[in-house]
């Protein structure tokens, strides 16, 4: 499936918010040496922070329909590279 009629902003985030790139990272079954150190690292961050967006911390947002539903899509900027530097996001 596709997003149709979507639209990607970088904002700002006004209040804490799960990243759902952390759903993909999880469930992709990739171990340590899979990643480079750098993104290694990162992963780990962002799993001691619980996966969420902070407040204040600039995310990726898109927005539009999925499936035929409306939809919100948010992300940790760093994740977010990840997923698509290892092609994570498979069906997207």
């Amino acid at each position: 499936m596709t997003w149709e009629m979507e639209r990607t902003t970088q904002p700002v985030a006004r209040k804490d918010y799960q990243c759902q790139a952390a759903f993909w990272i999880d469930n992709d079954g990739g171990t340590e040496g899979d990643y480079e150190p750098e993104d290694r690292a990162a992963i780990e961050k962002a799993r001691a922070e619980n996966w969420m967006i902070k407040k204040g911390t600039q995310y990726t947002k898109t927005e539009g329909k999925w499936e035929g539903e409306f939809e919100v899509f948010r992300a940790r900027l760093d994740l977010d590279a990840i997923c698509n530097k290892y092609d994570i996001y498979q069906d997207i």
